[in-house]
Formats: structure tokens, sequence, C-alpha cells
């Protein structure tokens, strides 16, 4: 074989031509027979076009020949790594290191690999070896290979289960000690080895020692790093006074803003004043009056910079000091409003400052105390001669008025107060008319908090109206300010509640999300896109946060070598925790659960079909045990949506369109596929297991926290369907007639399902509910057609053809399946009868607005300029997704219908 061969096939591979790299390949195997350069070049191009099952093979048939040549290990290497098989990677460079264990770079090349397979005993081991062997090479001068065996040991106390932690520890400590000995720890990133093992051990006070002893001085080059680890050591050994006097260095070491070192003073400053005095002589400690002067003189330095120059965080120090005296004592005084008062003079003209004081307003702990704020507070509204300055400031103090509480008593008033504040939105425009694209408009959180007293009025009175109110103020600001991110996560989640996943997804997809977002954030409009009955965009979207799990597999190991290569050893556990906390996302098993679920529904135009599909899902999303739940970890962001208002319940809870996927819902829709998978592979001691699963989980009181009754339903419709097939198989000759009440119990359950629909009279008062119980039916006529299908085969021996249970079984099977007709016939009937009025509306946005408003449209008529094209406009939105929603309902009942 010639090197011009495997030039080619690799440009071709280069510039992205995978089809042409395949077919050089091939033309070159007929001349060079099997050639295992050609084979491994051609498993990369099969792999780039995402021939996995074709690769996989035909790699794993060049690795059989223990090749050692780069170009070959190479190629193997991107292929195997492309299908995400890091132990074939590791069997690669395994075989080329033992063929010759003089080459460094394949002893490099099979420690790397190792590091992404986690196996940490092996590269421990491994590191040792070559510690041993290339005990005088350049690149292990500085015992490098001897610290990688460290790292690796640290690695395995902290990760590997049931391991021999305490000995570990020890072992660990004892290779550390050695590597000061031969002046290998000579850095930060050898020191930070040191004292995670003593940390390790809870030997705190010797990490102390040595961090700032000979080896700390000579291994920290940057006092910051210290000063970090010192207040953790402190903390840990309880020593608070030093605590507070390394604190005070850094800050006053022109750092003045570090919130979290003047948070750490005071909780040191009150342990220390729990420990030593009573609560009420903390006016006469040394230490709390050195803290609290010193905290004084601080700002008195601040103010000499200038007020726009102004830190904020001595001035927290003090509200959080104060805060702590009243938890102590539960004595508020004047002075404590004054410090808000001032605060708010300061700082009011900043962004930050109402979540700066959401904290402390319970320290305005009487109604006297709170009048007064209040009163003193609005006198600080500026309403003449205003500049973006006192904008921000009567924006923060309207925020603070909402949070705290606002006298409303009715609807009337309701509608008053969210008109001043579209007033005060529409008063600030001028002010922003020469902003960019990309900036707000300085009151936008003007109509965020007219929104959210909205939304409070659609959960007490349950009208529909006050949604799309909420959504038509929200519109009418992002036209202005076309990057609000409250605006688009508040509109996606209302949008959500109308059932409109068109403008949900377009809401989305301007929010361009990227990366980690995908697993924090996705969740803000994925929720119930599983249950309107619009495939193709939840796949898209589904698949698209998917991918950000497989970068994950594939590119954080990479970065994990890369640490070990650069020597940067305090990095590896930061992102080994952040790939293991990805890795485990219940987002991600969201993502595929939802995804059988829509798929299931998709392809249900066929038993064969349908049976395909189900034995060909992967049982590693929908076989949830609880050791796969006990590493599941939430990753998702609540904090994300502004709660400017003290309540019970946050704004995100107040708009979801259904209750948060957790456990629960995952569990369920875990079980549910597996159990027909395993019927459909008649693997009945599986559907034994998991049927009682199933029966369990559906009995616990709690579902609702998470799932929709339509969904228990339908999973107690599953666990009908397991129980006739174990009755079924565990059944002889001499079986009862009157056994196997399946068919009654299912047929309850459906009559129940489509009553609770066709009983809700249809209008156009659609909204998620109404969309995903339709959704729901059909999901059930599928588990019932399935049901339909094994028992019109059931047949437990040839002899029995005709024996009474067998019978018995036919007959009610033929009554089951004309009874479920007749319901399926009653939600098409129901479903063309809805869809025919949602088409009428079409392009009729005010006529169908004047319908769902009914009696309250007056109440809102004017409400903006252009309140009624807005409404109209909104309606149009969810009309468009609606009608397919419904179609797609119908065309897929109908199609059922025939496979009764």
């Amino acid at each position: 074989m010639s090197d011009r061969v495997i030039n080619n096939i690799y440009d071709a591979i280069y510039n992205e031509n995978y089809r042409l790299a395949i077919t050089l390949s091939n033309k070159a195997l007929k001349k060079f027979h099997n050639d295992p350069a050609i084979n491994a070049m051609k498993s990369l191009a099969l792999v780039k076009l995402g021939k996995q099952e074709e690769a996989e093979e035909l790699a794993r048939s060049v690795v059989e020949t223990k090749p050692v040549d780069e170009t070959i290990l190479q190629a193997l290497n991107l292929t195997f790594k492309g299908l995400e098989k890091y132990d074939e990677i590791v069997e690669l460079f395994k075989n080329a290191f033992e063929a010759d264990q003089t080459n460094e770079e394949y002893a490099n090349q099979y420690y790397m690999a190792l590091t992404k397979v986690n196996n940490f005993e092996l590269q421990k081991q491994t590191a040792l070896k070559l510690n041993k062997l290339f005990s005088n090479s350049v690149v292990n001068k500085k015992g490098k290979y001897f610290c990688w065996a460290i790292m690796s040991s640290i690695l395995q106390s902290r990760y590997q289960k049931d391991c021999p932690k305490a000995l570990i520890d020890k072992l660990s400590e004892q290779m550390i000690l050695k590597a000061i000995e031969k002046n290998f720890i000579i850095d930060y990133e050898g020191l930070f080895m040191y004292l995670t093992i003593l940390m390790n051990q809870d030997r705190n006070k010797e990490a102390l020692d040595v961090l700032n002893g000979e080896l700390g001085s000579k291994c920290i080059k940057i006092e910051i790093e210290r000063n970090r680890l010192n207040i953790e050591l402190y903390r840990k050994t309880k020593q608070w006074n030093k605590l507070i006097e390394v604190c005070k260095t850094i800050i006053e070491n022109n750092d003045h803003d570090n919130f979290n070192c003047f948070y750490n003073i005071i909780d040191a400053l009150f342990i220390l004043l729990e420990e030593n005095v009573l609560a009420i002589d903390y006016l006469n400690n040394d230490t709390f009056i050195s803290v609290y002067d010193w905290i004084k003189k601080i700002q008195e330095e601040e103010l000499k910079n200038g007020i726009n120059k102004i830190k904020r965080a001595p001035f927290i120090a003090e509200i959080e000091l104060e805060k702590r005296i009243i938890d102590m004592t539960g004595f508020a005084m004047e002075k404590h409003k004054n410090i808000f008062i001032n605060y708010i003079k300061k700082f009011g003209d900043k962004y930050c400052c109402f979540e700066d004081l959401i904290p402390y307003f319970d320290m305005l702990n009487s109604d006297e105390l709170l009048d007064s704020f209040k009163t003193e507070m609005n006198s600080l509204i500026k309403t003449n001669d205003m500049t973006v300055n006192d904008i921000q400031r009567n924006i923060n103090i309207e925020k603070i008025n909402f949070y705290l509480g606002y006298d409303i008593n009715n609807e009337d008033e309701m509608k008053n107060y969210v008109k001043k504040l579209i007033s005060l939105y529409e008063d600030t425009l001028p002010f922003g008319a020469k902003l960019e694209d990309t900036e707000r408009q300085f009151g936008d959180d003007y109509l965020v908090l007219a929104a959210s007293l909205l939304i409070d009025y659609y959960r007490s009175t349950k009208k529909i109206c006050y949604v799309y109110l909420a959504i038509a103020i929200l519109e009418h600001g992002l036209e202005k300010s076309k990057f609000n991110f409250q605006f688009k996560i508040i509109l996606m989640r209302l949008y959500s509640i109308l059932g409109d996943v068109f403008r949900t997804t377009d809401l989305s997809r301007s929010l361009n999300l990227r990366s980690i977002q995908f697993d924090t954030l996705s969740f803000l409009y994925t929720e119930g896109m599983d249950s309107l009955s619009i495939t193709q965009i939840p796949l898209q979207i589904y698949n698209l946060g998917l991918s950000i799990y497989k970068s994950n597999h594939i590119e954080t190991p990479d970065v994990i070598t890369q640490a070990y290569k650069n020597e940067t050893y305090s990095k590896i556990i930061e992102i080994l925790d952040f790939y293991n906390r990805l890795n485990n996302s219940i987002q991600q098993v969201l993502y595929h659960q939802q995804i059988i679920r829509i798929e299931i529904l998709q392809i249900f135009n066929s038993i064969d079909k349908v049976n395909k599909y189900l034995t060909s899902i992967d049982d590693k999303y929908i076989d949830i045990t609880d050791d796969y739940l006990s590493k599941c970890t939430d990753n998702r962001d609540y904090k994300v949506f502004a709660n400017w208002k003290k309540d019970d319940i946050n704004l995100e809870m107040k708009i979801r369109c259904r209750p948060m996927k957790n456990i629960l819902w995952i569990q369920l829709f875990g079980l549910i596929p597996k159990i027909l998978k395993y019927i459909a592979l008649k693997n009945i001691e599986q559907v034994k297991t998991d049927e009682e699963k199933l029966e369990n989980l559906l009995n616990k009181d709690n579902l609702a926290i998470e799932i929709l009754p339509s969904e228990i339903a339908n999973g107690k419709i599953v666990c009908e369907f397991a129980k006739f097939v174990i009755e079924a198989n565990n059944s002889k000759e001499t079986k009862e007639i009157s056994a196997c009440t399946s068919f009654e119990n299912i047929l309850k359950l459906f009559k129940e399902k489509v009553n609770s629909l066709i009983n809700i009279k249809p209008s156009i008062d659609i909204t998620f509910n109404i969309i995903e119980l339709c959704t729901s039916i059909l999901e059930a006529i599928n588990y019932i057609v399935l049901f339909i299908h094994y028992a019109s085969n059931i047949s437990p021996s040839r002899k029995s053809k005709n024996l009474p249970w067998v019978v018995n079984i036919q007959e009610k099977k033929t009554q089951f399946a004309e009874e479920i007709k007749e319901q399926v016939n009653a939600f098409d009937c129901y479903l063309i009868e809805l869809s025919k009025l949602v088409n009428s509306k079409k392009n009729k946005g005010n006529e169908a607005i004047k319908e769902i408003f009914g009696v309250d449209g007056t109440l809102f008529d004017n409400l903006m300029n252009e309140n009624s094209e807005l409404l109209s406009k909104v309606f149009d939105h969810c009309q468009n997704s609606w009608n397919v929603s419904f179609d797609n309902i119908v065309k897929e009942t109908e199609i059922k219908m025939k496979l009764f």
C-alpha cells in the first residue's frame, strides 16, 4: 500500500467529502485486500456519515490486528471517539504500548485513554509503571508521571464506589510525601493535591499549617489563592477570629466589593457572639464593636470616591449585620428603616438595588415601621424633569411596593393599576428612542409587573382573558425591546398555557441558547410540547437539546486529558463534577422519554411497525432503577424568572402549563414503554416485574405533584394490559370462565377519559389542558389497540382453542372492541366539531377575542395603544397552532379506528 493512497483518503475526510473517502477506500481495498490502514480510514469516514454499526464492526476488525502504526492508531482513535467507545480506545493503545514498552508516546496515549473511562485504579498503576519505565525522560523530569498516579489515587477515593477510602487516602498521603521529598511539589497544583488529601481525611488543621508553612509559601505565587483556601479552612476548623482577620485583609487590599468576605466576617462574628455572650450583650462585645466600626470605616472610604463609584458591598454588609441583630433580639427600630432609605438614595438608580434588598424586607417587622418606610420611600419618586437614573430609581421603588403588597381588592382596582404601569412604561419610551436594537427600554420592568399582576388574577379567577392580556402587554414591549429575556421566557410559558407550539418555538429559538443552557433552560419551553400532537417541532427541539450531552461525552474527556498534560490538577475534580452532573441530568432523561413518547404516537399506523419500534427502544432510558435515580441531578434553573412579589409560590411556578416533570414522571414514562416493549418481546417475567413496579407507583399518594390525571389514567390502562398478559400466560385449560377483569377496567378508565372531554362544551377557550386531554385519549387508544391485538391471539395451547376460558376471552374481546369503538366515535365527533370551530376563527381574531373576554371585554378597552390589534394577533398565533394540533389528532384517530 502506498502513502499516496492513504493521503488521498485522508484529504477527502479532511475536506468533509466522506462519500469520496469511502469510494477511494473501496477502490484501494480491491488492490490492497483488507489493509488495516485503509479500513481504519474507511471506518472514520463511515462514522462521519452516521453509519455507526458498520463503522464499529470495521474498526474492531482492525483493532484485532493489534496495529502500532501511528496513522492507523489515530484514525481508529477518532473513529471510536465519534462512536463514544472509549473502552475500545483503551484496548487500542494498550495493545500498542504492550507491543513496544519503550515508546513513551504510546505509553502516554494509553494513560490518556484510561482517563476517559474513569478507571482510577488502573490509571494509578499505569502512571506508576510509566514513572518507572521513563524515570529519566525529559517529560518526566519533575515527576510528572508520579503526580499523575497521586491524582488518580485522589480521584479513586472521591469517585469510586465501595473502595477502601481510608486506605487509599493513606496511600495517597505516602505518595505525596515521597513527591515532596523528591522535590516534585513545586507549585500550586502540587500543593492542591496535598491539601485535598488532608482535607479528605478531615485533617483541616494540618492542611492549614501546610498552606501557611514553608511548602505553601514556596508553591503559592498568587496570594488570592492562599486567601481563598484560608477562608475555606478557617471555616472548617472554626477559627472564627482568624477568618474575620483574613477577610478584612482581602477587603482592605482594594477589594471593597467582595460580598463573600463581608458575609464570612458577619457569619464568624455572630457565631462568636452565640458562643461567648448572651444575645442582649452584643453592644458591649469588643469583637462586635470592632467589626461594626470597621464596616463604617470602609463605607466612609467608599463615600470619598463619589456617588457614581461607590461599591455596594459595605452597605449591604451593614444591612446584613442589622438583620442578624434582629434575628437574635426580635427588635426592629427606626434606624433599620433609615438604612433602607439611605440605600435606595445611594443605589436606587442601579438595576440591582431591588434584588439587593429582597432578603432584608422582613426586618421591617411591624405595620407601623413598614408604612413609615413606604411613605418615605415613595417620596423619592420623581415625576418631573426625569433622567434615566430617575427612571431606574422609580422602577425599583415600584418593584419594592409590588413586592411588599398593594392593597388591590377587586378587578377594577387591578385594571387601574395595570393601566398605571403601562402608562409609566409609555412615559419612559422617549428616553430610549436612540437605543440599539439589542438594548432594553428603560421602563420594560413596568410591563413585567403588569403581566405578573394579571397572572395572579388568572390564577385566582381562572379567566383565560388575563393570559391573553398579559401576552399582549409583553408582546407590545417585545416590539421595542427585541432581546428582553424576561419578556421572552414569560411569553413562552403563557403561550404554553394556551397550547400554542409555534409561537413558543419561535420565542425559544430567539433566545439563541448555547451549550449548557440546553440543560439548564430548555425546560422553560419543552415541558408540555410532547402533549400537543405536533411531532416534528418537538422532536427537532429535543434532539437539538441532546447535542449538549453528546458534546459532554466527546469533548469533556479531552479537557480532562489536557489537564493531565498541563498538570493543572486543581481543574480535574471540577471538570469531572461538571461531567457527572451533566451526564446524570434529569433533563437528558426527559428528552429521551419525550422523544420515545412522540415517536410511538407518530409510528402508530400498523401493529407490526409499533412492535418493531417498541422492541428497538434502548433500555437505558426506560429501565429506571433506584440506583439510576439516586445519581440523577436536576440542573434546571428555576430562578431565571423575575420573582418580584412576596408570595408562597414564585412566578415560574405560577405559569407552568403542567406540573413540573420530575422523578415520578420519569418512572411512569419509563415503565409504560418498557412494559409494552417486553410484551412485544413476549418476555413475561420482565412484564411481571415491571407491572408490579407500575402498580406500586400508581398507588402513591403524591402522583399529582408531577403527573396529570390523564397520564395517570393511561398508566393504569397499561397496568391492566400487563395484568392481562400475565394472566393469559398463567392460564390453564381449567381456567374459570369469569376470570379476567382487564376488559371491564380498561373500558371504565377509557370512558372516564372520553367523558371528561366531551362534558366540556366546545368553545374557542382553548388551552393546553384541552389539547393535552385529546392527545392523552389518542395515546390511550394506541394502548387499547395493542391490547385488543394481543387478546385476539390468545390461545394457551393448540388443543384449547374452543375451551371455555379462551372462548370467554374472545367473547369479551369482541364486546370490548365494540364498546371502545363507540367511545372513539364519540371522541372523533367531538374533535371534528372542535376542529371546525377553531378553523372557523381563522383570521377572525377580533371576533374570537370578544367571545373569549365576554363581559370582561369592556373592562380592558383602551388598556394600551393598539390593544385590540395586539389581542387579535395573539389569538391568530394560537389558532394556527391549535388548527394543526386538532387536524393531527383527527387524522390519527381515524387511522386508529381502522386498526380495531
